[in-house]
């Protein structure tokens, strides 16, 4: 038979909980007898009987063993049963039975045994605590509570007679105290007791409930006596007192808790105020072998570890727990010893102990860390400046006395790394080390106490020498670090009260937000004197040691990760945002890391800086030039080719070193020894203490050559790392193109994303916007091609869509997706997104690249590439690639949405239609999808494919075109009301009407202005016209919009472009002497891509009703784009490169050429005339993508770099203002992994075309002109700040890319936020226009 029992249980709980709920019971009996007889009948008498845990437990076993035999006794023995006396006797019957069953005894017998081992267990527990002493006052305890006593408890009997199962509890040994016992307790306790009874009556009531004693009534004196046997010169006395005082800390109640803990600090106060006490000399030294300065630092530590622990506890008891112990604490540290006033040396002090027990104060961290015990000690703080005012004071004695010697710190560490107060390896501290651990503990505070904007508010304060205010303090601290004499602790665990790692960490806890950093350290008297020794080392004065060097570039690392750090770094403490100031911080840090990367220190009086120190400065230049305004700053001093100069020595090094060939030649770099954080960071100071720091040649190694190696493989990467960095901002990128080491810093990049290493210590995002950036440019994408980068999405893209290139089996079958793009796909959809986002990039991987055609694919076969994206989920054109799809749908679904978003930008369109013809695919699958000769059959993949063909042949803004849904409507009735096509033209339920610009001139200011035509014959009549015209122009744009026709625009743009040419220095691009033939346009030849561009110009034309004869009008566009291109091609290098996109002409469809032509109605001559002289000024090579494109009048490196100035110039410029008007946008799009140049530079690329309408992108065109070339910044951050709250929106769903590429910007127009644009041109154009206008350099 199996185990009654069903296994063991515990039924000590059980037990205990029943116990606990009848103790009031128990406590109500007069004597045992009726205790039991209580208890016999508790089921009567107690409501909640059936509700306890054993009383539940017993029943269920007696039902899971007894019920199955009770019921087949019952079914046994009650065939036949008539009568009602015969069915008592077959009860009678079955009873017996089961009674006498032997899964009745085996029951029976369990819970015995069960229960008789929880009870002992109890009783041995309660002997433990509560076990009576064998003395003169506890021999009689039995007898004064009227009850026996066992002798010996533990061996608790319960034998089957007298077990509770059949009678009754022998439980005779639980007692109960009563309050002559407690009376008796506290006047044995009097002082003028004997010893012996003292100690033992101590000992007795440490055996005592800790509620029971504080519940007494006569706690009063039980708690004098207790105080004055802590005080007692009897050691066991005293260390039974504080022992009882350790136990009654364990008690849950908070009531325990602070009347003991006051209690203690009473006896310590008493310790220093008592005319008694024996008052101990700083200047004799802090002797922790001596009998009772042992005794009085155990009971601090004992209050010190009270105070580590109550934080977590106290906000759950009243508040009038926490004031007293608040209050009581604070008091003692301020208390005075009693000679104090009449001796004129230094005594100790309870803040001497605790700063001995606890010298780096985390008592005090841990009681300011939450709001509720930081609000009581601020309180207390506010009223008593006392202990503000005695740490300030120490600390400035303690700096002004410079005694901060090396032999000083070791022997401190030394000692305080011994574990046990009073041992014999402990002996004392001298005067000199008592009080360092002194200004250790008053240092720690108040950095802690700086954190908190309540604790600030504490300052100044008042001190014998005149009032300190933070910055007072703060400068002192750091003049530990920056001064010279102190030398390096050789040993690393020395530095834990090095006090220039002190400094250092108090510095960097005040960084852990940014209102502190602002309040405390963003000052320059602060930075100042950190800088000091930088300064020195410049001056070539003197050097200082490796160790302060870190430390002093930590600090500068950490204040730099907040923006209000940047700023005091960039700018100084009174400085404005990007207005140069030369003695700002930043330039001696700038100048100091260039002349370290060179080697310029090297002399008879200065040595050159370490690796490391020159790495930790190198790293907080890397977290300013990473950024916008940062680079807007440190670009003068040109740390990209110094940092890539370097970092070709250090591989020449490393050849000649025989370096050995990375294991993996595609990543180009090694990282198996990184650790999670970029290579480029300040190493942690503490692993420097140890390192040699008097010549950076020796690179701080052995003489070993694998040493030696490892130590230049260190220097490379960190090197490498921090050139990536340039490639934060678009004008950093081009930086870093131009050093020639893209190539290796795009697989140094990959190498640590596929690790998915942090970026470094302070960034808060990963490597996607990086590459985001990268991705946008020619060089950067052909980089990246180089690498694993789109291999590795590809091949992950396939695993979540179709299955594992390896052909494993999946464990965990996925789950069935219910959007068309689930959530695990997303991700790369994103991330292939980013990659085709800019058409130099799809260009450099499509352009002039066939789509393979094959008859069989394998179930197993992937793509490893882009075009084998294409190919297998866009262009599904076959039966053998629909068949090789295992999710033909979704798979298809994510090709048409991945084409979807490319297709947004019109050269990437017109490409994709070039090469791969995708309308006719697009319409062929249409076709094919319908129901014999009736319509299309809706479905998912139909809907898709109508709405891509809409929107790539419907050229239009917001208002001007319909774009279809992806999904069906709501309404049952008509899901689907939009008409499916197979063939072209697009059906006109796709356009919405437009109504015609007037032909005819609306009279207002500015056509009258410009009906004047007055003669300008001078420059500075050009400038005093064109201010005018200005003026009226932007009147006219806001209050009568409507009367800016074309008409009047291209005539405002004619004059506006005459007037700026008259301007010295506005005509950027000398024009050459330039007669077309006929014969030479008759020659010039436009590529498919534009003759497919020039019928979409022309539809969208003749949808605006500009253009009339659609035959004439696409032979003028053709003349037109043929003369545009013969005359740039004039102007342009020949550039020889690896890059696609810089190979002949420019590779795209000029969407300003088309946008002139449009709004002169498409009159070619009127169009050219205004574009002849347009191409003169500055306004045209950032509206005219062509213009440029590897032109003479730029750099020729920067011609060469495949990097447009739109992107390195406006969209720098974007994200300069941008971070600093819209912050939460720029944050927005780094935390998407998308960076706002990337979008800026399609919407720019092709003029807001379907992005705004028509009205809109002629007002930019004229704005651009007319009032500058900068107002294109400008208004891309106008546009950017309309969508704010739906760009925050898109963020959170992770559809901000798809968002921004995909839709219309609706709402926006020009003439809505020309006042916003107007107050950024005042606020921006000193910064943003001379760079526009710099094209000569990066």
């Amino acid at each position: 038979m199996a185990d009654p029992l069903g296994g063991e249980e515990d039924l000590l709980p059980s037990i205990r909980q029943l116990i606990s709920s009848i103790k009031s019971t128990l406590r109500a009996a007069s004597n045992m007898a009726a205790a039991e007889e209580m208890v016999l009948h508790l089921e009567e008498t107690d409501e909640n009987f059936h509700r306890y845990e054993l009383v539940k437990y017993i029943r269920g076993r007696i039902e899971e063993v007894l019920g199955p035999l009770i019921e087949e006794e019952i079914e046994r023995r009650s065939v036949g049963v008539q009568s009602k006396g015969r069915e008592e006797v077959i009860v009678q019957t079955i009873t017996d039975h089961v009674i006498n069953d032997q899964a009745c005894l085996d029951l029976l017998q369990s819970l015995k045994h069960g229960t008789k081992d929880a009870v002992e267990r109890l009783v041995k527990m309660f002997d433990e605590e509560h076990r009576p002493v064998q003395s003169s006052m506890f021999g009689n305890m039995a007898g004064m509570y009227g009850q026996a006593s066992s002798q010996k408890r533990s061996s608790f009997c319960l034998s089957d007679d007298s077990s509770s199962l059949d009678s009754s509890f022998n439980q005779d040994s639980f007692t109960f105290m009563n309050q002559e016992h407690f009376a008796s307790i506290a006047e044995q306790l009097a002082p003028d007791k004997p010893l012996e009874m003292r100690r033992e009556t101590l000992t007795g009531l440490c055996k005592l409930p800790p509620s029971d004693i504080l519940a007494c009534e006569h706690w009063d004196s039980l708690r004098s006596g207790l105080l004055l046997a802590l005080s007692d010169s009897d050691d066991v006395l005293s260390e039974t007192s504080l022992h009882f005082h350790a136990k009654m800390f364990s008690s849950n109640s908070h009531h325990v808790m602070r009347e003991v803990y006051t209690s203690l600090v009473e006896h310590l106060t008493s310790e220093f105020t008592s005319h008694k006490a024996r008052s101990i000399f700083i200047r004799d030294g802090i002797d922790t072998v001596h009998h009772a300065l042992c005794n009085l630092l155990r009971k601090f530590r004992l209050m010190n570890e009270f105070n580590l622990e109550i934080p977590t506890y106290w906000v759950r008891f009243p508040d009038r727990f926490l004031d007293e112990v608040t209050e009581s604490t604070l008091n003692l540290l301020m208390t005075e010893p009693y000679e104090s006033m009449t001796s004129s040396c230094q005594l100790l002090t309870p803040l001497h102990c605790i700063s001995i027990i606890d010298p780096r104060a985390s008592w005090f961290g841990k009681w300011m860390h939450g709001n509720y015990g930081r609000t009581a000690v601020i309180r207390y703080l506010e009223n008593n400046h006392s202990l503000v005012q005695t740490c300030v004071q120490e600390c400035m004695d303690f700096l002004l006395s410079g005694d901060r010697s090396h032999d000083l710190v070791s022997r401190v560490t030394d000692k305080l790394e011994k574990q046990t107060l009073g041992s014999a390896q402990r002996t004392r501290f001298t005067e000199k080390e008592a009080s360092y651990l002194y200004f250790h503990h008053c240092a720690s505070l108040l950095g802690r106490l700086l954190m908190y904007i309540d604790g600030y508010n504490l300052f100044p304060v008042a001190t014998k020498d005149g009032d300190v205010s933070v910055t007072d303090l703060l400068v002192s601290l750091v003049h530990i670090i920056t001064e010279q004499e102190a030398p390096v602790l050789n040993r690393p665990e020395q530095s834990a009260f090095d006090p220039v790692s002190l400094v250092t960490e108090i510095l960097k806890v005040l960084c852990f937000s940014k209102a502190s950093c602002c309040r405390c350290l963003c000052k320059d008297a602060i930075i100042t004197e950190l800088l000091r020794p930088v300064h020195m080392w410049l001056r070539r004065n003197k050097a200082c040691n490796d160790s302060r060097m870190l430390h002093i570039a930590d600090i500068l690392s950490t204040i730099a990760s907040w923006e209000v750090g940047r700023k005091l770094l960039l700018y100084g403490e009174s400085g404005e945002w990007f207005k140069y100031n030369s003695s700002a911080p930043i330039h001696t840090i700038a100048e100091f890391t260039k002349q370290a990367l060179d080697g310029e220190f090297s002399s008879s009086l200065c040595t050159r800086p370490s690796h490391n120190v020159t790495g930790a400065y190198l790293y907080v230049c890397r977290q300013l030039y990473s950024t916008c305004e940062g680079l807007l700053i440190l670009n003068r001093y040109a740390l990209h080719h110094h940092i890539a100069q370097s970092w070709r020595q250090v591989c020449r090094d490393l050849e000649l070193a025989g370096t050995p060939t990375p294991s993996d030649p595609g990543m180009g770099y090694d990282d198996s020894k990184d650790t999670g954080q970029a290579n480029s960071q300040p190493h942690h100071v503490d692993t420097l203490h140890n390192k040699e720091t008097t010549d950076s040649s020796k690179l701080h190694v052995g003489n070993s050559p694998t040493q030696r190696v490892d130590a230049l493989q260190s220097w490379e990467r960190t090197l490498i790392d921090n050139l990536l960095n340039f490639a934060g901002t678009p004008k950093g990128l081009l930086l870093l193109q131009q050093t020639g080491a893209i190539n290796e810093c795009i697989a140094y990049m990959y190498n640590r994303s596929a690790k998915k290493l942090q970026v470094s210590k302070t960034e808060k995002f990963g490597y996607g916007s990086m590459v985001t950036q990268v991705a946008a440019t020619s060089p950067g994408i052909v980089a990246i091609q180089g690498t694993g980068f789109i291999e590795a999405v590809v091949q992950g893209l396939w695993s979540v869509l179709e299955c594992g290139s390896d052909g494993q089996p999946m464990i965990r079958p996925s789950p069935i997706p219910v959007e068309p793009i689930d959530r695990t796909a997303h991700k790369y959809f994103v991330r292939l997104i980013n990659m085709l986002s800019a058409y130099p990039a799809v260009y450099e991987i499509l352009a002039d690249q066939p789509l393979p055609c094959k008859d069989y694919y394998s179930l197993r076969e992937a793509p490893h590439h882009i075009l084998g994206v294409i190919e297998r989920l866009i262009i599904v054109d076959s039966d053998a690639k629909i068949h090789s799809l295992f999710n033909y749908e979704q798979s298809h679904i994510f090709g048409l949405r991945l084409l979807t978003v490319m297709t947004s930008c019109l050269d990437s369109l017109l490409l994709l239609e070039t090469q791969y013809h995708i309308w006719d695919v697009l319409l062929h699958a249409q076709e094919a999808n319908r129901n014999g000769d009736s319509a299309i059959v809706i479905d998912l993949l139909s809907i898709e494919r109508n709405h891509l063909l809409v929107r790539t042949n419907v050229i239009g803004g917001p208002t001007e075109r319909l774009l279809p849904p992806h999904t069906l409507l709501k309404d049952a009735s008509d899901p689907y009301p939009w008409p499916l096509f197979y063939t072209l033209p697009v059906p006109k339920e796709y356009t919405s009407s437009v109504t015609r610009s007037p032909s005819s001139k609306q009279e207002s200011e500015l056509s009258q202005f410009l009906s004047r035509k007055t003669p300008l014959k001078s420059s500075s009549d050009a400038e005093t016209w064109l201010d005018e015209c200005q003026q009226h122009f932007l009147t006219c744009l806001t209050r009568k919009p409507h009367s800016l026709s074309n008409r009047v625009l291209a005539e405002l743009l004619d004059d506006a472009i005459t007037a700026q040419l008259l301007i010295p220095h506005n005509e950027m691009f000398p024009s050459k002497s330039c007669k077309i033939s006929d014969s030479t346009l008759k020659a010039q030849k436009l590529s498919s891509l534009h003759i497919i561009g020039i019928k979409m110009v022309i539809r969208y034309g003749q949808h605006l009703k500009v253009l009339n004869n659609s035959n004439e009008s696409t032979e003028s566009l053709n003349l037109l784009l043929k003369t545009s291109q013969y005359y740039l091609s004039r102007h342009q290098r020949s550039i020889t490169s690896d890059m696609r996109f810089l190979k002949g002409d420019y590779m795209g469809f000029d969407w300003f050429v088309a946008t002139i032509f449009l709004l002169h109605s498409g009159n070619r001559d009127k169009a050219w005339n205004l574009l002849q002289k347009c191409f003169c000024i500055l306004s045209s090579g950032y509206l005219s993508m062509a213009r440029l494109h590897a032109s003479e009048h730029v750099q020729l490196d920067i011609a060469s770099s495949g990097i447009h100035p739109v992107f390195s110039r406006t969209g720098h410029n974007v994200e300069l203002i941008l971070q600093t008007e819209v912050p939460h946008v720029y944050t927005a799009f780094r935390m998407s992994g998308y960076t706002p140049s990337q979008i800026c530079q399609q919407w720019l690329r092709q003029c807001f075309w379907n992005y705004l309408d028509w009205t809109d992108i002629s007002q930019y065109i004229a704005l651009c002109i007319v009032m500058g070339v900068d107002y294109q910044v400008y208004m891309c951050v106008a546009v950017l700040h309309f969508l704010q709250q739906r760009l925050l929106l898109h963020t959170q769903t992770q559809q901000l890319q798809v968002f921004l590429k995909e839709n219309s910007i609706e709402g926006f127009h020009v003439r809505l936020h020309v006042d916003y644009m107007t107050k950024l041109e005042k606020k921006y154009r000193s910064t943003v226009l001379p760079d526009m206008k710099n094209l000569h350099q990066a």
